[in-house]
């Protein structure tokens, strides 16, 4: 499941340890992860600096140099840390749902989406806004993260007809369309409510999505 604040990290005790290697350089990925993610959401992709990066992670600038090779290589990473995370657990929840039920794999879909933004406020900002402030630089991130919901939407649909034949077809790019609305929604709600109110969309998210597959005509 994906946690709250994912890519948090502890910070390592002080002095000299006996822990591995690979403990120590995945501990200090997440917490630079989780700092870029803080400070972009704080001060914006344009207002954030290496320095920012480094002081809030607490590692030193020769640490961060060693996996990233400047602030944008940095945020990319964190972002396709989030995304990964993402997509595994779309793809769990989805191997586990009863096939009968469909309408429940679109639900838990748009739900674990919401909840994962909203309980992690610093990555939905970042994702959702400061992608668009950085423009091209973070234009792949956030495709990824459409293509991915747009995917799910499309396996859900396909899903829908095998048990609902007399469901519509709907152009590929409904789904693309979908994944559309729900990104503008979802930033709506944090320029104007903050992301604790994320969640409180789903109703309106999930019916909007059932309408456009026709699933509401043919109830």
């Amino acid at each position: 499941m994906i946690a709250r604040n994912a890519g948090s990290a502890t910070r390592l005790p002080p002095g000299r340890h006996k822990l591995a290697r690979d403990t120590v350089v995945t501990s200090q990925r997440e917490r630079i992860h989780r700092a870029a993610f803080e400070q972009i959401a704080t001060h914006g992709y344009h207002g954030t600096s290496v320095a920012a990066i480094v002081a809030a992670a607490g590692v030193s600038r020769r640490t961060f140099y060693e996996f990233f090779t400047n602030k944008q290589d940095c945020f990319r990473a964190a972002c396709d840390y989030f995304v990964a995370a993402l997509d595994t657990e779309l793809r769990t929840r989805a191997a586990s749902l009863d096939t009968r039920h469909w309408r429940t794999l679109v639900h838990d879909s748009l739900e674990l989406y919401l909840t994962a933004l909203a309980d992690n406020p610093a990555i939905a900002q970042a994702l959702h806004v400061e992608t668009l402030v950085a423009g091209r630089e973070l234009a792949e991130q956030r495709a990824q993260v459409q293509a991915i919901l747009a995917d799910r939407m499309r396996r859900a649909h396909r899903l829908a007809r095998q048990q609902q034949p007399t469901l519509p077809t709907r152009p590929d790019e409904t789904f693309d369309f979908i994944i559309g609305g729900i990104d503008d929604r979802v930033r709506h709600c944090l320029q104007t409510r903050g992301p604790a109110h994320l969640p409180t969309l789903l109703p309106l998210l999930n019916s909007a999505t059932l309408d456009l597959f026709g699933a509401t005509e043919h109830l």
